[in-house]
């Protein structure tokens, strides 16, 4: 039987950059590169962007374009981690010298929240030299030319679980909601809270409602209020739950962990 060996898997995204695309994929054999490309029409793109893939195509590496925002850090950091997470048995390297200066804080961002599970390296290519402010851009790149390249360390985030996501989602679609609500959608959607109690050793036979709101309470919609992604509001005896802007930016950052098996 043969050994499984990992793809070489480098992420990339595409502003006004050649070389610091091409040459560290190529130098370093990637089997494949994600490009993020921004969200506008070809017309608008530079010429050098179809050359630089053409070139990687030449040298036996994959190219998959990706529509992206790369001035969106909440675009970027969803995107990246999504592809990241989607390459968990790969080596992924993520190039933070190619885009937006939000890319590359969004990019980072999704190193450090995957790290614990995929092997990811980000990594900074210093270029030989830059061309004259007056020239332009869409027609010739910003740099020219790879001097070094620098792998970046990365510290671990601990980003929301699947579970915290999927609940957040739902209060999102369905807002205003209340716990008894959210309590009757974990029951048809999540098995975490009768799992969590046993690992806990929480007893709900006596009241099973109550260790249900604490569960809830404990592993979801408290570090969903620490993370500021939901707010309560007092109406009359209940609670009604809604989200936040950071709630909403948090979605988009992370919804793909509602597809991730």
């Amino acid at each position: 039987m043969g050994m499984d060996v990992p793809d070489r898997i480098h992420i990339s995204p595409l502003g006004y950059e050649h070389d610091r695309v091409v040459k560290p994929a190529v130098d370093y054999k990637a089997d494949c590169v994600y490009l993020l490309e921004h969200e506008e029409s070809n017309s608008e793109k530079p010429e050098y962007h179809a050359t630089l893939k053409e070139e990687l195509r030449e040298s036996g590496i994959t190219v998959r374009p990706v529509q992206c925002d790369i001035f969106d850090l909440y675009t970027v950091l969803g995107k990246v981690a999504e592809i990241i997470t989607a390459h968990r048995n790969d080596e992924v390297y993520v190039n933070l010298s190619t885009g937006s200066k939000i890319s590359a804080i969004g990019g980072m961002i999704a190193c450090m929240v995957t790290r614990e599970s995929a092997s990811v390296t980000p990594y900074y290519v210093r270029a030989e030299g830059y061309t004259p402010d007056v020239e332009d851009k869409e027609e010739t790149p910003v740099s020219f030319g790879m001097a070094a390249i620098s792998e970046l360390p990365t510290y671990p985030i601990q980003g929301p679980s699947q579970e915290e996501i999927a609940m957040l989602q739902y209060i999102a679609d369905e807002q205003p909601i209340t716990k008894k609500q959210l309590i009757r959608h974990a029951r048809q959607v999540v098995d975490r809270f009768r799992r969590n109690a046993e690992q806990k050793d929480i007893q709900l036979d006596d009241d099973p409602h109550m260790g249900e709101y604490r569960l809830l309470d404990t592993h979801i919609l408290n570090p969903l209020v620490e993370r500021e992604c939901i707010e309560t509001t007092e109406v009359g005896r209940s609670k009604e739950i809604t989200t936040t802007e950071e709630g909403h930016n948090t979605l988009r950052a992370f919804d793909y962990l509602l597809d991730d098996d």
